[in-house]
């Protein structure tokens, strides 16, 4: 009986291993990125295949077949002085791209459809009209898209003076249609705007969210009727540390704020002490949960490997990369570790008229451990991970650094290279429901001739993720696929 049981432990083991390493990873060959080019971002996927933007003084697409083939290259056609693409949004074929229009010294939004050549498909359409022009405008206008795609809001403030006096914003739907053009009152200064942010619902609603002072915000909400309008405040007990997490859960119609708070108070150095939670009924302007959780004593032993006291409590260097939904209404966080330091590096002459020392300043970037916190609907806290890594490099600014995560509904994978260099690993945690999670090398860079970009990774379907590879001028999109 016992050698039964065994043998399906270690079936139900091995199943479990092979469902972990059951991934599929392509490349696409190497195309040689123009020095023209400045960034590079996917878009995403559609019946074309799988979209990248090419962007810097010219706009590019490129679109690779199912197999990572490259099926075409396409310059956008933008005439008259047209530019600075605000959005693009894919179609099952094709998509349509927003951007900006001098006229006079005011800016028209303008909407271009693409074929599934990503050539233009008839004239551009007018969207809207912002009072400043071409540049203000671009440094001033945010896009946000409901979650099912059938609404996108822009949205750029309107100076009197020093003071945002209201949000100029505009809603359409998938067809271009304006659905509604508001301004919501501000009368806020511009330093007080710069982290105001707009969102909306899969039914039209919106939600602009800014700063109201010490610990607290405002929330204005609008939608296609007046009833809809309404405003309400959103006070803080704790000083938030770094960005906090602010989002909506359609499924329950709320608004959620998650991040990390700060115990102290003055002018002493910021830290992260706890997390909180918060959930408002946005439609009523009602608070639903909220909850303020220290960092378990138990975490804090283990990141640190030190005995929690007054002075080993609190955490300097994470801030939330990622933040997922749960199904009840609660989510998941996972912060990392990042540090941007510099050192000195002695130089010697070795000139025997004239010897001497100098020093020259490297910049250094690390980017250590992931940790994970699960949070139910009533603010609880479920459970902790603590996700070892470390990467350092020099002079570069983090580029090949951090990770992408991929959330694969029962469980998350978080990819990184191992270190950063062109014979590095490429490594996976898988993160389960229950905090449980195994670490294992996905392949190793030399052997696809890739060095990987993760930040700029992008989950394109529910099973796949596209990770851009840049190595030596050249440009290769790298698919891992479930």
């Amino acid at each position: 009986m016992n050698s039964v049981r065994n043998l399906l432990i270690l079936l139900i083991s091995i199943n479990s291993y092979t469902q972990l390493l059951a991934q599929k990873i392509d490349v696409s060959s190497p195309v040689k990125l123009s020095s023209r080019v400045d960034k590079v971002k996917i878009v995403g996927k559609n019946q074309d295949g799988y979209v990248i933007r090419l962007s810097g003084d010219e706009e590019n697409f490129q679109v690779y077949g199912s197999d990572m083939r490259l099926v075409f290259a396409k310059k956008l056609d933008l005439r008259n002085g047209d530019g600075f693409v605000q959005h693009i949004q894919l179609y099952k074929t094709g998509g349509v791209v927003y951007f900006l229009r001098p006229e006079g010294r005011a800016t028209l939004l303008m909407a271009q459809v693409l074929n599934g050549s990503f050539q233009n498909a008839g004239a551009p359409i007018p969207v809207d009209t912002f009072p400043d022009n071409t540049e203000i405008t671009q440094a001033n206008l945010r896009v946000k898209q409901s979650a099912n795609q059938a609404y996108t809001v822009f949205y750029a403030p309107v100076f009197s003076g020093k003071i945002v006096s209201s949000m100029q914003t505009v809603c359409i739907d998938k067809n271009i249609n304006r659905v509604y053009k508001q301004f919501p009152s501000v009368e806020k200064p511009e330093k007080e705007m710069e982290f105001a942010k707009c969102f909306v619902d899969t039914n039209g609603t919106t939600l602009l969210v800014f700063n109201d002072g010490v610990n607290a915000m405002k929330v204005s909400v609008w939608g296609k009727s007046e009833s809809a309008s309404k405003t309400f405040s959103v006070p803080f007990a704790k000083k938030i540390f770094s960005d906090p997490y602010i989002e909506l859960d359609n499924k329950n119609n709320q608004l959620l704020f998650a991040g990390f708070y700060d115990n102290e108070v003055g002018m002493s150095e910021a830290a992260a002490y706890g997390f909180f939670y918060k959930t408002y009924d946005y439609t009523l302007g009602t608070l639903t949960n909220q909850s303020l959780t220290a960092f378990p004593d138990s975490f804090i032993q283990s990141l640190t490997g030190r005995l929690p006291s007054q002075n080993n409590n609190r955490l300097y260097t994470f801030s939330i990369k990622k933040v997922i939904q749960r199904m009840d209404g609660g989510v998941l966080i996972a912060a990392e570790s990042s540090i941007k330091d510099r050192r000195e590096e002695p130089i010697v002459s070795l000139s025997s008229i004239n010897p001497y020392t100098s020093y020259r300043t490297i910049n250094t970037f690390q980017y250590n451990d992931i940790i994970a916190f699960s949070i139910n609907a009533s603010g609880n806290l479920e459970w902790n991970s603590i996700m070892r890594k470390k990467q350092y490099s020099e002079e570069d600014n983090g580029f090949n650094s951090s990770f992408v995560c991929v959330n694969l509904k029962e469980q998350l994978r978080f990819i990184f290279p191992e270190d950063i260099s062109f014979s590095s690993d490429i490594d996976e945690f898988a993160l389960r429901s229950t905090g449980e999670f195994k670490k294992h090398t996905l392949f190793e860079q030399e052997d696809k001739d890739v060095f990987l970009v993760p930040k700029l990774g992008k989950q394109v379907a529910p099973n796949e993720v596209l990770i851009p590879s840049i190595k030596k001028g050249e440009l290769r999109i790298l698919r891992v696929k479930y």
